[in-house]
């Protein structure tokens, strides 16, 4: 018998229509899955919702794959991949497996042999590398950095001495509320530094602006409670 295919799908940054999100060719695969992992039901049959579907949405068949979710879960999630029925994976926003959950789950399928088609979509973290002007030839996604105001400002210094190395254009994210804090961080550091921020990226009060701390104290936005990616370089 062969084995389904597990397809990982993009979901819109801002909004919930999937229009808006991934291909036409894709919409039309999307919408004839019967199977999911996704990181909210909720979330997920809003977009489905969104596209014309082979069958009725309360008969998808719906898998929760979160950050909270143990590795031992994964079997049963992909076990209708092992006789032959296709899988979508969604995560809430963005694309699987770049700063979302999903990475496990593609892990474990590449052992098994399973077939990945991953789905062109938007991801924030790239279009706010796109539209920075910074390095792109060499880059880092750094992840969160730490939450204790020392071992930040320790992380910030890291990610200097990698710019200065010649390591590229360093990367990275932070919690929607904790965002002031490592804006107030990032202007201790030396005034030629470069910041971009990406702030509510794909939505409809996007903006992404790239200039020196030296500016940036001049400056104060408005970064509480909304998605930002930062970026450094030089």
């Amino acid at each position: 018998m062969s084995k389904g295919k597990l397809y990982l799908i993009p979901t819109p940054i801002s909004g919930e229509d999937f229009n808006a999100a991934i291909l036409p060719m894709d919409i039309k695969i999307v919408g004839n899955l019967k199977h999911f992992i996704v990181e909210t039901p909720k979330v997920a049959r809003a977009y489905l919702s969104s596209i014309k579907l082979s069958i009725p949405i309360q008969e998808i068949e719906m898998g929760i794959y979160d950050e909270h979710s143990k590795e031992e879960e994964i079997q049963d999630l992909i076990q209708p991949l092992m006789v032959g029925i296709n899988i979508g994976l969604m995560t809430d926003a963005g694309t699987p497996c770049i700063a979302d959950p999903g990475e496990e789950i593609v892990m474990l399928c590449q052992k098994l042999g399973i077939e990945i088609i991953p789905m062109i979509g938007p991801s924030s973290i790239f279009l706010t590398l796109m539209a920075s002007g910074l390095y792109a030839e060499k880059f880092t996604f750094n992840g969160y950095l730490a939450r204790k105001s020392n071992k930040r400002k320790r992380d910030l210094n890291k990610l200097l001495h990698r710019i200065y190395k010649g390591e590229g254009t360093q990367i990275f994210i932070e919690a929607p509320y904790r965002n002031e804090g490592m804006f107030k961080a990032l202007l201790e550091l030396p005034e030629d530094t470069i910041l971009c921020l990406g702030i509510e990226v794909n939505g409809e009060n996007e903006k992404i602006i790239t200039q020196p701390i030296s500016v940036w104290k001049q400056q104060r936005p408005v970064l509480k409670k909304v998605p930002v990616i930062f970026l450094l370089g030089k």
